[in-house]
């Protein structure tokens, strides 16, 4: 106990944690872990650890030292499988065990299980040492089995780009193995995202992925999030009830699973999971909607060892669908970033219910293709398809970044006009 309070741990102290930490300090003393200094959470904890999230005999030993009651990872990709580790030693809930958690954080072994479960995946190539690259259908995506936010991915248009791509690969793979997939460029890209609670799953929303690539095909970073997905009914009618059925035959209890898909030909091809939460604060278009906090119910299991209550929580299955919302990103170019405008004007528009910064001045963009890409990105909540295009023009309207040297540095904003079909 701290100050009268049980004691949460948080791994990370990323910029989208900012909002679950000051509502979980209403109830609980929180504290916060990484090994990142000047990490933008850890100013609203009441404590913060210069422990890696990877470090997970560290920090076992340090809440045992502290008194910590419960520990949760809510949407920090590489802290899925050291929080399994964590509640492990420490005896404390956890959302799910080793298996489950093996299987959603490794493509490979997600691929398989959907293929045991009849549902489809991105179609796949063998690498190794009998491989014959110039048969291989170009162009090909070459990526780690076990890397995020889009990290270590290369696309390969022939035979000469393919070893360069797997050495990066393995670069970002901490079980050194890559994976080779026919690249579906241009297949529209579905999130599907569950929470269970008992044993029970449910959707807790459906959304259209949208990607800004540059004049030359250099892919900077996803533009917009869509919800609910214009694929929704036809997700509904032919493939909810076979991933709700691998989910819960794979011992999926509790907690937020998100499932990422290409449509293609009527089927949805599957080929990232994750057992947590979205980084992209998605959790606050569904509170937004229907009143139910995901993060919430994940606090008060990591403190309790309960989702809560059953009935309540059956109200979110598909309720995100009943407005039109979206995940609203500015994207940059490379360079330093030497101003930023607008952003307190467009965060009071209507119908904007937040948004999260990424950068500021003086910060520096080196690539493309990752999350550091990202200049920040608006919650919409609206009651109409043309009130949210209406809101994103105003947004579109208010946010200025330049670089250094006055130039602008932002990547042209995902078009409104487009979701009308």
């Amino acid at each position: 106990m701290r100050n009268g309070k049980k004691v949460l741990l948080v791994l990370g102290a990323i910029a989208a944690l900012e909002d679950i930490i000051v509502r979980a300090k209403k109830d609980y003393y929180v504290i916060v872990t990484d090994n990142v200094v000047g990490s933008p959470a850890k100013k609203f904890a009441d404590e913060a650890w210069m422990l890696s999230i990877d470090d997970v005999d560290g920090i076992v030993q340090k809440c045992r030292e502290e008194g910590v009651d419960g520990v949760m990872n809510f949407c920090v990709d590489p802290g899925q499988k050291p929080y399994q580790q964590i509640c492990e030693k420490l005896g404390v809930p956890c959302v799910a065990g080793f298996e489950q958690f093996d299987i959603l954080t490794n493509k490979d072994k997600f691929k398989a299980c959907c293929k045991q479960y009849g549902i489809a995946t991105i179609p796949e190539y063998a690498l190794d040492s009998e491989t014959d690259l110039d048969a291989l259908q170009y162009p090909v995506m070459i990526k780690p089995v076990d890397s995020r936010a889009s990290k270590g991915l290369t696309i390969c248009h022939s035979r000469e780009e393919v070893r360069p791509a797997i050495d990066f690969a393995l670069g970002f793979s901490k079980r050194k193995k890559v994976i080779a997939e026919r690249y579906m460029g241009g297949c529209p890209e579905v999130q599907i995202k569950y929470v269970a609670c008992d044993g029970e799953i449910f959707l807790t929303s459906t959304c259209d992925w949208f990607t800004y690539f540059k004049e030359d095909g250099t892919r900077v970073y996803v533009d917009l999030i869509h919800y609910p997905s214009n694929l929704t009914n036809e997700y509904l009618a032919t493939t909810n009830a076979r991933v709700i059925h691998m989910l819960k035959s794979i011992g999926i209890r509790n907690g937020a699973v998100a499932l990422t898909a290409l449509y293609e030909n009527g089927e949805f091809h599957f080929f990232d999971p994750a057992l947590r939460m979205g980084g992209a604060q998605d959790w606050r278009i569904v509170r937004a909607v229907c009143g139910i906090d995901i993060s919430d119910m994940l606090i008060n299991f990591a403190m309790t060892g309960s989702m809560g209550d059953v009935n309540e929580i059956r109200k979110i299955d598909g309720a995100f669908a009943k407005k039109h919302s979206c995940l609203q990103y500015f994207n940059l170019y490379t360079g330093t970033v030497g101003k930023i405008t607008g952003i307190e004007e467009a965060s009071k528009l209507p119908h904007v219910s937040g948004y999260l910064q990424c950068h500021e001045a003086g910060d520096t963009i080196k690539g493309y293709g990752t999350t550091d890409n990202i200049a920040m990105r608006f919650i919409l909540t609206c009651d109409t398809l043309d009130e949210l295009i209406d809101t994103m023009k105003k947004t579109i309207v208010c946010i200025r970044i330049e670089n250094t040297e006055g130039e602008n540095m932002l990547c042209p904003p995902h078009d409104p006009e487009s979701l009308r079909g």
